[in-house]
This record gives C-alpha cells, structure tokens and sequence, in this order.
C-alpha cells in the first residue's frame, strides 16, 4: 500500500505540472485539450496507437482519483506502521499537500484549505514544523533535513549531477559555492518586489541591498568576504547556503526542495479568503508573517480578491527561487 501510494500520488504530481503547461487553468477551460492521458488502462494501446490529447477535466479528475487514492493507501500504511525512509518519498502529508495544490488550482477553495489543514496535521506528526525567523536568519534551504521541508529531491555526493562540478542547480543559483553563478552575476530579486518588502522582515536578508551589500550579521564575515570577491550585483540572493555551509566550495550537492510547510499555510490563507471567510484568510496570513518572518506585519487587505493578491505577494518572498509561484 505504501509503495502504490507512492507510484500514484507521483503521477499525480507529473499530471498536475504537465497539465499546468500544456493548458491554462482549470476554472473556465475545462473542455480544452490539455495532455495524453496514459494509464495502466490504456499504455499498451496508446504505444502502438498513440494517444489523443484529454480534456482538462478529464485530466483532473484522474489527478484527483490518484491523490485520493493514494490518501487512502498512505494512511492505511502509516497505521501498519509503514513510513518512509527520508524525505524523497511521498508521506501521507505530502499527498495532503498536493492534493491541496491541486484544488487550488481548481478553485475548489474549501477542499484546498481542508488538505492544507490535514497536510499541517500529519506534518506536524512528522517532526516538521514552520522554520523560525532565527533559523531563516542566514543562508539555508539546502537540506531535507531543514525542520520546513516537507518533500525534496535529495543529492548525494557521488551522483553524476554533481561529479559535474558546475551542471547543476546550485551552481546556477547558489552565490555562496564555486559554479555559474560565480561568473554570471548570480540571480537577483526584482526591484519592485524587493522594495515592497518590510525592512523589518527577516526575509529582506536573502537578498543584498542597493549597494550589494547583507544585511547587519545575515553573512557570516567568510561568507561576506566571498560574495565581495565575487562582485555580485544588487539584489543578488544569499538565500540558499552552500553545501555543509562550506564557503566557496564545489561539491553542488545541495538538495532541491519540492515542498516546505510553508507553502501550506499560504494556501489556507487564499482558500479561506477566496472561498467565502476573508476574515480567516487574512489572520492566517497574519498569524504566519507576523510571527515567522516580520513581527511588524499587518496585512491591509479586507476584499477576498486583495487578500489573494497578498498571498501572492507573500509566495514570491517566501518561495523565491523555488519554482512554486510559476503558475500564480
């Protein structure tokens, strides 16, 4: 049951991207052709044959029928007192989270804000928790075994990812290890965007100033010696730590996050608000800023639609460089 979950909670996933990709959203283009839809059903046929594009709605019921499914497979395992080995596999909350994706993008507000709820509940059984402002204090977000970090792609030395030395996704991103960034300038933050953030927040510290200079005690001195060296650009971020929290170094074994906790509350936020209560939309918004991240935060959104905007905004400080407010 554990590893059948696993398959289709994963196709579910793969369904959900492709689908997102290939098509405009669910609410208004349900008819519309989205992706081949091959299954245990159909993939002997579809092989020989090929296989005609799907509706979106077609699509989307078979990612809903997967994450159910696999719901119920999962915690019929954690019962048995199956669990997973790490963070590469799929738990019964992670299945909550991406069912909760999935139903947001549905618009289907109240179902995403009960997942999200249930996907913080069995998180919670898990050990994983919101990462506190101290713990975001400073370059990080590069293991699975970060408290936040709910699903992830794990890198081990040895992969060929990294015997590579520079083909690979902290070497691109990452300001703080040897690789692309070292000599493409890094990645920066848009002005608007940066300048829309509190100086209070924490989160302002992920990225260097107007002058290229961290913020007060965010960088380590040997951290800050190595971006001075490498002359980085204004804005440029220092969010993402360097593999071991070795300054400079270029073994880009860095894992990849796939989900963090925090995306969960986010998504309460919005579906409360856009599914009718945007009284609860905005204290969950408040309630994870204002304690987390910017102890003098108040969101000043009251109509739903405003409060959606914020959580919008708040997705692209909170999971930047992450990939996750591509299809906001």
């Amino acid at each position: 049951q554990f590893y059948l979950g696993q398959g289709l909670a994963a196709r579910a996933f793969s369904y959900w991207v492709m689908a997102q990709l290939y098509q405009f959203n669910y609410k208004g283009n349900e008819d519309k052709p989205c992706v081949p839809l091959i299954t245990e059903k159909n993939s002997e046929d579809a092989s020989v044959n090929g296989c005609k594009r799907y509706s979106v709605k077609e699509v989307y019921t078979q990612i809903e029928s997967d994450l159910t499914n696999a719901i119920g497979l999962l915690t019929n395992a954690e019962k048995g007192k199956v669990k997973r080995a790490d963070k590469r596999y799929i738990s019964l909350s992670v299945a909550y989270g991406l069912r909760a994706r999935m139903y947001l993008s549905m618009h289907e507000y109240a179902k995403a804000a009960d997942d999200a709820v249930n996907a913080i509940k069995a998180a919670a059984g898990e050990g994983i928790a919101i990462a506190s402002r101290d713990e975001v204090a400073k370059p990080t977000f590069w293991s699975v075994d970060e408290t936040n970090w709910m699903w992830g792609i794990i890198i081990s030395e040895t992969d060929d990812v990294v015997d590579t030395g520079i083909c690979n996704w902290p070497s691109h991103m990452g300001s703080l290890n040897y690789g692309y960034a070292n000599y493409s300038g890094g990645r920066q933050i848009s002005l608007e965007l940066y300048n829309g953030i509190n100086d209070s927040d924490i989160r302002k510290s992920w990225w260097l100033d107007a002058a290229a200079e961290a913020q007060e005690d965010f960088l380590t001195e040997e951290q800050a010696a190595f971006v001075a060296k490498q002359g980085y650009k204004p804005y440029t971020q220092v969010k993402f730590g360097p593999y071991n929290n070795v300054v400079g170094q270029s073994t880009n074994a860095n894992d990849i996050p796939l989900m963090r906790i925090e995306e969960m509350y986010l998504i309460k936020a919005e579906a409360e608000a856009m599914g009718g209560n945007p009284s609860a939309g905005k204290s969950t918004l408040n309630d994870f800023v204002k304690t987390y991240r910017d102890p003098e935060y108040t969101c000043s959104a009251s109509s739903a639609s405003d409060i959606q905007e914020e959580v919008y905004r708040q997705r692209r400080i909170e999971l930047w460089g992450e990939g996750l407010s591509w299809y906001d």
